[in-house]
């Protein structure tokens, strides 16, 4: 909208802005634009361009690996390109779908959700000047941009056509809440696999059997040690000398272009949506316009008249705001007017408008001692920026003159010489899955002929240059090398398997009516004691609380007994002997009904993904990772 975004969003667009929150992701994380032709699946002859998803995919394991803290196994990274690829087939089936059915977003809904953004917003109001940062940090134009955002908001628009219609019977939400609610008094007993491990020693055979049928767990992976040196910004920084005079200059220098307060102004506006018949829609602006200059009170023209929600309610105020919080044609009519002038009808892509300005601030110079404090740090800023640029040039010249060491180039640029060991295909070490990094550590120039990689540029405040020291081949373990490591899996395996049985005869006992503290006291272990917890809550771990909740109800002044298999490998027995059906407030039975009614269409959007899926041509490349 025109208008300051001030309150919460409400109606169908608050639906459908929350359901498009994935578009942000969108925004700060992917790029839509490929020059490469190539495609990593096809969705009725629609291409997917590989390099989107490898980019996707790489992002997407920068943060699995930075949450693991690890390496991911193979089936995990399997599974993660799986669902990268998954969901960029439902995004283009849901398109396609979308524009089948007519779904279309207009310039004022697209207005309005973009203004809506918190990143793009300063103190809580739209700022282009960030808008426009944002484009170029991305490489973005505004256009693209906007044209994909359309498209999302339209499959937003399908997703809650669908949730609409799903809802709840009161039995059912009865049903649901004696389960989200409910309670259990448990008590528990901890059967330790170590009790079991002297017997759990296994075989000369069992062992090479294990070996043999499982040749991938003892393969180690390619791996190199690398040397590297890094340049960052802030090391720069800390090097920037600052003096009052350097100060004054640069003050003198930028001071117009920086420190100057924006113009604001206030502002009232009546909207006349043009619709189908523009004709009519500027006649009545006409008209209002006339009113207004013929002395009716603005604001109540403005609240008896305007097409405006968000400001109708207020006399048309739109509050004090600068220049880019309007779009162009609004912006100029208000900016090249006098206090107190009226002018209409000003026409945008919202419709027509009568506008009154009521007041202007205007701007001006802010003096060197208001932006004292402000004015030193754009002066690091500006100088390391300027530094840091010099020292990747010189960082970059003498990496290509020294191509066969990396000692001399950090002692010539005074940095710390730096290595890392163990790093695969999948990144390591400080780099995580950067893979910039990982496509310089393997090519050609540096892997093979070990010579020191161009300077890398990682974001916009670090640069790496490195070589390979060391280049590991991978390469199969001897089953002499490995038998400790199978030895120690399949003890623990068969340790963990038999106090899991032990748990499990424990509890079958119980639930064929032997009592609890017999059959507990009976195990020689000690019991935790009773303690109440809830389905939902976080007195337990979520295994082990669905494994609780997973038992059937006692009957009253029964016992019901099971068992589950902690992450150590123990076993965990345990016994409810109450189970209390939850219930809901009136005041939370709304909150309820909403989300009850929201997993059933997000179960129904999946099934109808799908089906779109299933009645579609869609053709994957199984050589997308390669």
């Amino acid at each position: 909208m025109l208008q300051q975004i001030r309150d919460k969003i409400t109606g169908w667009f608050a639906i459908v802005f929350l359901g498009a929150i994935a578009i942000v992701f969108i925004f700060w994380g992917i790029q839509f634009e490929s020059s490469v032709n190539l495609a990593a699946a096809k969705v009725n002859g629609e291409k997917i361009p590989l390099e989107e998803v490898r980019r996707a995919w790489q992002e997407r394991q920068t943060e699995l690996q930075q949450a693991a803290r690890d390496e991911l196994a193979p089936e995990v990274v399997k599974t993660e390109q799986q669902r990268i690829v998954d969901e960029y087939v439902g995004r283009a089936l849901l398109l396609q779908r979308a524009d089948e059915l007519g779904y279309r977003v207009s310039d004022r809904e697209l207005v309005q959700a973009l203004h809506s953004i918190p990143a793009l917003q300063v103190d809580g109001q739209f700022s282009r000047d960030r808008y426009a940062a944002a484009l170029r940090q991305q490489g973005r134009n505004e256009a693209a941009f906007e044209q994909e955002f359309r498209r999302d908001l339209a499959i937003a628009q399908l997703r809650n056509a669908m949730a609409v219609s799903s809802f709840v019977l009161p039995a059912e939400l009865e049903r649901r809440a004696a389960l989200e609610g409910e309670s259990r008094d448990v008590d528990f007993v901890v059967v330790p696999a170590e009790r079991f491990a002297a017997s759990a020693t296994p075989t000369a055979e069992q062992v090479e059997a294990w070996y043999q049928a499982n040749p991938a767990d003892f393969r180690t992976p390619e791996r190199v040690s690398l040397q590297y040196v890094e340049l960052g910004l802030a090391d720069v920084a800390s090097s920037v000398e600052v003096t009052d005079e350097a100060l004054r200059k640069f003050y003198d220098q930028v001071a117009a272009e920086r420190y100057v307060s924006t113009e604001r102004r206030r502002a009232r506006h009546i909207l006349v949506e043009s619709g189908a018949d523009d004709a009519a829609a500027r006649a009545e602006a006409e008209q209002l316009t006339e009113r207004a200059r013929g002395g009716e009170q603005f604001a109540q023209l403005a609240a008896a008249n305007s097409d405006d929600p968000g400001s109708k309610g207020q006399g048309g105020d739109l509050g004090w705001a600068t220049r880019e919080s309007f779009v162009g044609p609004f912006a100029d009519a208000l900016f090249g007017m006098q206090k107190g002038e009226i002018r209409g009808p000003v026409k945008t892509q919202f419709g027509y408008h009568v506008i009154l300005l009521e007041d202007v601030e205007p701007g001006h110079q802010r003096t060197f001692d208001e932006v004292r404090s402000e004015l030193e740090q754009d002066y690091r800023q500006d100088q390391a920026q300027s530094l840091f640029y010099e020292r990747s040039q010189q960082l970059a010249d003498e990496a290509f003159t020294n191509l066969d060491s990396l000692e001399s180039v950090a002692t010539q640029l005074g940095l710390a010489l730096r290595t890392v060991d163990g790093f695969t295909r999948q990144g390591g070490g400080p780099f995580g899955a950067e893979r910039k990094i990982i496509d310089a550590v393997f090519s050609p120039e540096v892997l093979e002929e070990r010579q020191n990689s161009p300077a890398i540029q990682l974001g916009e405040d670090r640069v790496v240059v490195l070589r390979v020291t060391d280049h590991q081949l991978p390469a199969q373990r001897t089953l002499d090398e490995a038998r400790a490591e199978v030895e120690a899996k399949l003890r623990a395996d068969a340790a963990s398997k038999a106090a899991v049985a032990a748990a499990q005869a424990a509890a079958e006992q119980v639930n064929q009516g032997a009592a609890w503290a017999k059959v507990s006291t009976g195990l020689g272990l000690p019991a935790t004691g009773v303690r109440t917890v809830t389905r939902n809550g976080q007195e337990l771990p979520p295994d082990i609380a669905k494994a609780i909740f997973t038992a059937p109800a006692p009957a009253e002044g029964k016992t019901t007994a099971g068992s589950t298999v902690l992450p150590n490998g123990d076993a965990l027995l345990f016994a409810v002997s109450v189970a209390r059906p939850g219930t809901v407030a009136a005041a939370e039975q709304a909150a309820l009904r909403q989300q009850a009614a929201g997993r059933i269409a997000l179960a129904e959007f999946g099934a109808y993904v799908g089906e779109l899926e299933r009645t579609a041509k869609v053709v994957r490349n199984p050589k997308v990772f390669e």
